[in-house]
């Protein structure tokens, strides 16, 4: 099953199988299952580097991790939370991870454990965290409709660290603050280009909003007859695919722009809906050809739909309702009976004061080549009769030549090296007889 391009992970309430499981998206088979970790909490689901995969259980402030090629979670390493986290996000190079716990953002370094800030802007519940592509930047959103995005730059880098404590976090401005929404916001959608592209926000009042990030001016207001409960762009991102509280999932082209910026979208006006969930849909997500469209929701089923003819192609059934749904690149490490981590974690701190004569350093070893310098690997012919070439493989120089030269630099350093030493050796006793024939004139 290596030879995949992608896959499906999705994750139930229901934790007496598995907490998440891998599929394959063509037939439908169980390729991998990640167990003990109880019930994952709705869309915090990540991979941490290429590595592992984490997930916050519903019940208990825990963060749980598994080694991809393992079925068990790591033993001796504890992922104690602050609190109980409603949403979670790693970062895309697998070096940061932040968690929502009730109205703040929690900031860790995954390598070091370290909790570098605690942000504290949103007034209720922030109900989802995510990372642009580049990692650069973060949105969060919050039960009291505000999406705030954030500069990881600015808030991960304190210039007086030592003197943060517990009452003085939380004192960063975010970039952008979008307070256009009146109920909580219930999903989010960043494009590809980051901060560059645009910012999708979907929300109980019934609107889907579209930003651009780059000037944080609202472009877009899709206005729909019922709640809203997820939202995801294609691959070329020139859709944009909705999901409502009544299992309807309607699709809105962004290449023909409106003349106004509200838009009215309901079945009357001829609205391209996929109608086949009886219930709320809380996960959408594309495939990576761009014609597959995977629904989830509350109704305890996986709907693959292709998205040219609306039809869906395949149902997977699970035992409760989904929480996390995506799909993702099919990782080697999934299949490999050796686990060979490139990416370190530790167990992550609870708390911002820290005491001076208590820091330990701790040595990191990465099994990964860092080229810092370049490497040639060239051949060159000499100029010589016999043509003999000259290689140069990994910075070294193998040559006769080069060799022959090398050999009598070493013998004229060694001559070198024994006539400094005579002279040494032949000045020591005439110090010493000038000083006796100074000491019989006194």
């Amino acid at each position: 099953m290596a030879n995949l391009m992608e896959v499906l992970i999705t994750c139930d309430s229901n934790n007496t199988l598995w907490t998440c499981c891998v599929w394959d998206p063509h037939n439908g088979t169980n390729l991998m299952t990640y167990r003990g970790g109880g019930t994952a909490e709705p869309r915090t689901l990540s991979f941490i580097g290429k590595d592992y995969l984490a997930a916050v259980e519903k019940t208990k402030p825990i963060l749980h991790v598994w080694p991809l090629n393992s079925q068990q979670p790591l033993q001796g390493i504890r992922f104690i939370l602050p609190g109980k986290a409603s949403s979670f996000a790693v970062s895309p190079d697998g070096a940061y991870c932040i968690a929502g716990i009730e109205e703040k953002i929690y900031l860790w370094q995954i390598s070091s454990g370290s909790l570098l800030t605690i942000l504290n802007r949103h007034y209720q519940r922030v109900n989802h965290l995510k990372f642009t592509s580049d990692g650069r930047f973060f949105v969060s959103s919050a039960d009291d409709g505000m999406v705030m995005v954030w500069s990881l730059a600015a808030v991960a880098v304190n210039l007086q660290i030592e003197l943060v404590t517990q009452s003085m976090a939380g004192q960063h401005d975010p970039v952008f603050i979008f307070s256009d929404h009146s109920l909580p916001v219930t999903d989010l959608c960043i494009s590809k280009m980051g901060m560059h592209g645009r910012l999708s926000s979907v929300s109980s009042d019934r609107t889907c909003k579209i930003y651009d990030l780059s000037s944080g001016e609202l472009l877009l207001n899709l206005i729909f007859d019922e709640p809203l409960s997820s939202i995801c762009l294609d691959v070329l991102e020139l859709n944009v695919f909705v999901g409502t509280i009544e299992g309807k999932i309607y699709k809105f082209s962004l290449t023909n722009p409106p003349r106004n910026r509200d838009v009215l979208i309901n079945d009357i006006m001829n609205a391209v809906v996929f109608s086949s969930h009886t219930k709320a849909v809380n996960c959408l997500s594309v495939s990576l050809n761009g014609e597959i469209l995977m629904s989830a929701g509350y109704d305890e089923q996986v709907i693959l739909w292709h998205i040219k003819s609306r039809q869906p192609v395949r149902v997977i059934k699970h035992k409760s309702p989904i929480t996390n749904a995506f799909f993702s690149l099919n990782y080697e490490k999934i299949y490999q009976q050796e686990f060979l981590p490139q990416t370190i974690i530790h167990s992550l701190e609870r708390t911002l004061e820290k005491d001076s004569d208590d820091m330990n350093e701790i040595e990191i070893l990465v099994n990964k080549k860092i080229e810092f310098w370049p490497q040639f690997e060239e051949v060159f012919e000499s100029r010589t009769q016999n043509k003999e070439t000259t290689i140069i493989h990994n910075n070294h120089i193998k040559s006769p030549e080069l060799e022959d030269e090398l050999k009598k630099l070493r013998i004229i350093n060694s001559n070198l090296y024994k006539l400094s030493i005579e002279k040494v050796i032949a000045t020591i006793p005439v110090a010493n007889k000038s000083k006796k024939k100074k000491k019989k004139k006194h």
